[in-house]
């Protein structure tokens, strides 16, 4: 498979030019001694020299100069209209919609398909194209990577494990719990995920302590309505946690713990958490954010999310129909 020279490909052809070891009886470099050496077909290392007007010319910062400007401007745009370019920007710059939850979405809007693949897109996005910004990609355009950190918050005791979970037939009806910690642990919010339909909650509490825990969870199930709807819950270990008996008894319901350290056994929340962090990065002082501005990122924009998990439904629609 063909590849472009590199900027070490054009330095090394640089030297080898310079250093004379390939000329010919004539006086002409052997250019394909110098193709055998650099491991490349004699037409690729003759194009690139045929860039300058003399062997003696050539400079490896020039040539890598020349190619990203000729890319540039190679770089073909898709015409969009006034209303489809607004519609894209709002869509990634002020919801983050994932590029192929906005291919969709584009479609849905104007009956037509985008003009690009996933792939081309995010390109666009790295690029800057069209007004993108690449922060607004999950994790700042970034890989993300484990810590792999042990659960060292404390322990609990006598509880229910999630391998004592019976005859669970759909997951329907069935939560998963967590906290998201904010600066210094001394903010946190309370999240629960419904895992059929990917329903998130979101809701602040100053205090890290498991009376403040119970306060907000009896909140958070009488301002949603979740009342007879909790078929059971899954969370951590975390202290936080240890007023779990008053939880089932005021929801009516049963809530199960993971192993120590493995949060992966909580799976949904663990990502969706990760949608709320792109919003409210690590260090963030929840003290210092609305109840308005969270409840706009969880039911705005989460929660509208079209997921292909659920058919390219979103979060909301697919809760409603579940729970009529």
């Amino acid at each position: 498979m063909y590849s472009h020279l590199s900027f070490m490909d054009k330095v090394k052809l640089e030297q080898l030019l310079l250093s004379k070891m390939f000329l010919k009886n004539n006086g002409e470099q052997n250019i394909s001694a110098i193709a055998k050496c650099l491991n490349r077909h004699r037409s690729t290392i003759l194009r690139e020299i045929k860039r300058f007007k003399t062997t003696d010319e050539y400079s490896a910062y020039k040539s890598d100069k020349m190619y990203y400007k000729k890319r540039k401007k190679n770089n073909k745009r898709c015409k969009f209209t006034e209303e489809q370019i607004n519609f894209i920007q709002i869509r990634f710059n002020k919801y983050h919609d994932s590029p192929s939850e906005l291919i969709y979405r584009y479609f849905l809007k104007f009956g037509v398909k985008f003009p690009v693949c996933v792939k081309t897109l995010y390109k666009w996005i790295r690029l800057g194209f069209y007004g993108f910004l690449k922060q607004n990609l999950r994790h700042r355009g970034k890989k993300y990577k484990t810590k792999g950190k042990s659960d060292n918050r404390g322990k609990l005791t006598d509880f229910k494990s999630i391998w004592d979970i019976e005859n669970k037939v759909s997951n329907v009806g069935w939560f998963e719990m967590d906290t998201v910690v904010g600066k210094e642990h001394l903010s946190s919010c309370l999240v629960l995920v419904e895992q059929s339909s990917r329903k998130y909650f979101a809701i602040k509490f100053e205090n890290h302590t498991a009376m403040e825990v119970l306060v907000k969870f009896k909140e958070m199930v009488i301002n949603n309505n979740l009342m007879g709807k909790m078929k059971g819950i899954i969370t951590d270990r975390g202290k936080e946690f240890s007023k779990w008996r008053e939880m089932e008894i005021f929801a009516e319901t049963q809530v199960y713990f993971c192993d120590a350290g493995k949060p992966r056994q909580k799976p949904l929340i663990e990502k969706i958490n990760g949608e709320l962090r792109h919003w409210f990065p690590p260090g963030t002082d929840f003290n210092k954010v609305s109840q308005k501005r969270l409840d706009w990122v969880v039911n705005d924009v989460i929660n509208e999310k079209l997921r292909p998990v659920l058919n390219w439904r979103t979060a909301k629609d697919v809760f409603i129909d579940n729970f009529r």
